[in-house]
């Protein structure tokens, strides 16, 4: 439940965010507001001296004399009222913009100083799926919602002082029924989101079921095993059931604003009959009762705008602070400092590169009552490749990303030489790591940024990282060689598996002089030929390099100058190619099964 301060905090937030994405904008918006907020008075009087004018030249030749102006100053009004919403759109419109660009930055940069396994929890996928639902419209919406109000309130004010004059019950009725509608609509608006904010995981899963019915590369399978039916029905189960919730607040929300909306019909009448009697008493000319009666209608529409505009600023707000700002305000498990003025220069790439020290490291993830890693000592000697292998699931990924940084240990430290992997350097130690994963990113942009992304400081090195990680044959065969785009996401080139690798291997060689070069199943996609390719180049590029490979592929592994096998999280055996097989464990049994194959 929000508090009170909370609330304050938020909405101070809002108001400060509006004023740095363009403070010339916000204050003409207000200049552009109050203005037109005195135009109902104004009405009032012209109205009610234009119909007396009328009245009083019936029959009279010259009657436009006394009538045209007051026409011509109803028609100024009007001018100046919708002059004014004009003038407002595009300043609206470019603050829009710059909101954008402040909500988009913002999450970019959380999802950036997140734990990388931490961006893989369901809750936090949840969290951030609400975030980016919030647009810049919302704080665009507040602003508008707000000056508009404001206009509303001075029109309220204006136009209830000259309604006082004749009855005070012509200026409280429909305050009272404005701000009852206010009530209701801001009770069940609030219903509305708690709702959705419960449904936020069914959401996530129906929009995964269109997903899979839509994306081309889960169409063969869909269609191959007949199982379209299956989805669109659990698709719609889940609509369905976000559609019932919702149409059972809406049908509370109706029953209240019908008794609510009948009541100011009755009130609304009950007016006009007491404006009426007065007519007939001669308290009131004809005039003044229809400009009167004008304004009482005017008024309740005001009165009904303004809470509508209320409303609406609450409504825009949830979002704002239970979605949005509550994931900014997220306390990300990883400080990464802003400056290296401490240990961020301990890892120089001129530098020596040192012995890796893995001292007792054991490793959980979420919601796993299951360690992946268990109490593992290991020292990389420096320059030496080493290759790990296991069965699927043992913990072989899991160990290359921790020697990486990608992942925070649970227990147990990493040293590089003499210096400790702490939370302090742990992005300086990235910068001097480069890697391949099986799991490889497909940039839809040119082929040059699918390179360059490896070392933005350094785009110079491209063509010998396209050449060294085999992605310069494929350069050659596209029409517009490295400024080609790529995937089909913007009408681009694709790219079978085995090239999109290849593009991926050279992005891991545009970093020169990294301490650390890890493959993790790096040849998955490519065919004998370039497979060879790869490990010969890696073989070269890897010289006076600590380096780790990772591949189920036993035949590749041999050239390594040590072997790892993890199982179950542990190093259960440790050795190079000869003497592995000597002991006829686990790594003899799997080299055997695969070479069977080959005899």
């Amino acid at each position: 439940m929000q508090t009170l301060k909370e609330s304050f905090v938020a909405y101070a937030r809002t108001l400060v965010v509006i004023w740095q994405s363009g403070w010339f904008a916000v204050l003409g918006m207000f200049l552009l507001t109050l203005l037109p907020g005195i135009v109902p008075a104004c009405q009032f009087f012209v109205t009610e001296r234009l119909v007396n004018a009328i009245t009083d030249a019936v029959g009279d030749a010259n009657w436009w004399q006394t009538v045209l102006p007051w026409l011509i100053g109803l028609l100024g009004l009007r001018i100046l009222s919708t002059g004014a919403d004009l003038l407002r759109e595009p300043l609206y419109t470019h603050l829009g913009e710059n909101i954008e660009i402040w909500i988009n930055d913002g999450i970019a940069r959380k999802v950036d100083t997140t734990e990388l396994i931490e961006i893989q929890t369901a809750e936090f996928q949840d969290s951030l799926e609400r975030a980016r639902a919030v647009s810049g419209l919302a704080l665009q919406n507040i602003l508008w919602y707000f000056v508009d109000s404001l206009q509303q309130l001075i029109s309220v004010v204006t136009l209830g002082i000259v309604l006082w004059r004749y009855h005070p019950l012509l200026a409280l009725l429909p305050a009272l029924t404005g701000i009852a509608s206010w009530w209701s609509d801001t009770r069940f608006s609030a219903d509305l989101y708690d709702f959705d904010v419960e449904q936020t995981a069914q959401r996530r899963e129906r929009d995964a079921l269109e997903g899979t019915l839509t994306d081309r590369g889960t169409g063969k399978e869909v269609r191959l095993y007949q199982t379209q039916n299956a989805w669109i029905e659990r698709w719609h189960r889940l609509g369905q059931s976000l559609i019932d919730g919702q149409m059972g607040i809406r049908r509370r929300k109706f029953s209240v604003c019908l008794a609510l909306d009948t009541t100011r019909g009755l009130l609304y009448a009950g007016s006009l009959i007491l404006l009426l009697l007065e007519v007939f008493q001669g308290d009131l000319t004809v005039g003044t009762y229809i400009a009167a009666a004008a304004a009482l209608v005017q008024l309740d529409g005001i009165w009904d705008a303004a809470a509508f505009q209320f409303q609406m600023i609450v409504e825009q707000m949830r979002p704002l602070f239970g979605d949005l700002y509550r994931f900014l305000n997220r306390q990300p498990d990883t400080q990464f400092p802003d400056t290296a003025d401490t240990e961020l220069n301990e890892f120089d790439g001129n530098r020596t590169v040192q012995d890796i020290a893995v001292e007792d490291i054991s490793y959980f993830y979420p919601n796993s009552q299951e360690p992946a890693l268990t109490d593992i000592t290991l020292t990389f000697k420096k320059g030496e490749r080493v290759a790990i292998v296991g069965p699927n699931g043992a913990g072989k990924t899991t160990l290359a990303r921790v020697l990486l940084g990608l992942y925070r240990p649970h227990a147990g430290i990493i040293r590089v030489g003499e210096i400790p992997l702490t939370e302090e350097n742990r992005r300086a130690w990235l910068t001097q790591c480069s890697a391949v994963f099986q799991d490889f990113t497909q940039y839809h942009l040119t082929a040059r940024e699918n390179i360059i992304f490896g070392d933005l400081q350094h785009p110079e090195r491209m063509e010998a990282a396209s050449i060294a990680g085999g992605a310069a044959s494929v350069v050659d065969g596209l029409t517009d060689g490295y400024e080609t785009v790529l995937g089909p996401t913007f009408g681009g080139r694709d790219l079978s598996g085995g090239e999109w690798q290849r593009l991926a291997t050279a992005r891991s060689f545009m970093r020169e002089t990294p301490w650390l070069v890890v493959l993790d199943e790096p040849t998955a996609a490519l065919d004998p030929l370039a497979e060879q390719a790869v490990y010969e180049r890696f073989i070269e590029r890897s010289a006076g390099r600590t380096s780790v490979l990772i591949s189920h592929r036993l035949s590749s592994v041999r050239t390594c100058d040590r072997i790892l096998v993890i199982d179950n999280g542990t190093v259960v055996e440790d050795g190079d190619h000869e003497t592995l097989l000597a002991k006829d464990g686990l790594y003899a049994q799997f080299f055997k099964a695969q070479a069977q194959w080959y005899v």
